[in-house]
């Protein structure tokens, strides 16, 4: 197995998930829920597993914490390309990227 995920990257998988459900809120993108037509907002738990279901599909692991660098960085990047179609851009929060994400 690759390089586990870092507690920085975990720390930045929180975050992430949390700009990224205000994001698409604030859009007036919403998940639609199939039972009785619900529409339901994002929140960074819901953002989560969609990441989680991508590196599932991709990788096969069940859980965020069983992925390696290189895969959380792939599984960021594939969700990164669908939401541009909505025109949001969340970058990764790293230290580069502290003004953008107020996050290190």
């Amino acid at each position: 197995m690759e390089n586990q995920r870092t507690l920085k990257q975990n720390k930045a998988l929180h975050l992430y998930c949390k700009m990224l459900s205000e994001a698409l809120n604030n859009a007036g993108i919403s998940q639609g829920v199939f039972l009785r037509g619900l529409e339901v907002d994002n929140s960074p738990e819901s953002v989560k597993a969609v990441f989680r279901e991508i590196g599932k599909v991709k990788y096969l692991e069940n859980s965020t914490a069983r992925l390696s660098k290189k895969e959380m960085t792939e599984v960021f990047e594939e969700i990164n390309r669908h939401i541009a179609s909505f025109g949001i851009h969340i970058p990764w929060p790293s230290k580069e990227n502290k003004k953008e994400t107020k996050v290190f």
